[in-house]
């Protein structure tokens, strides 16, 4: 069967995102029709494709994929929960790659994951120059 973990993550974008990472998070947040979706993940963990989907009944069932771009601020904003077994620590590899494109100063929260069977979440902060 396998064991689940938690994803949260809700942050600001960097103005200067590169279009091919807004491409990858409108992806996953399934803005796209599925074939292109596949297409954009291609390169990137399997799991991606799901990681803001409700994919267990061992956490809330409920999911989250909202990638939004705001004109006055002209940047993307994150918001996404979802579930999935994270066999390759494919939760760890997003918050490194989505790290250098987040908005946010050192130490600010950024989101968490938590497995299945542990009371505390493990909570991602925003890395400093020094941490990269």
């Amino acid at each position: 069967m396998g064991m689940y973990t938690e994803i949260y993550v809700n942050v600001d974008l960097k103005k200067e995102t590169p279009d091919d990472v807004i491409r990858v998070l409108e992806a996953m947040c399934r803005m796209l029709p599925d074939q292109e979706c596949s297409e954009v993940l291609v390169d990137f963990p399997s799991r991606w494709e799901c990681l803001f989907s409700n994919m267990s009944y061992y956490t809330p069932s409920t999911n989250c994929r909202y990638l939004k771009y705001d004109g006055i601020t002209e940047r993307w904003s994150l918001l996404g929960k979802g579930d999935i077994k994270n066999y390759e620590n494919e939760i760890d590899k997003f918050f490194k790659w989505i790290m250098p494109h987040i908005d946010a100063y050192p130490g600010e929260f950024i989101g968490y994951s938590r497995y299945e069977e542990d009371d505390q979440p493990k909570l991602y902060f925003m890395v400093g120059d020094e941490d990269t």
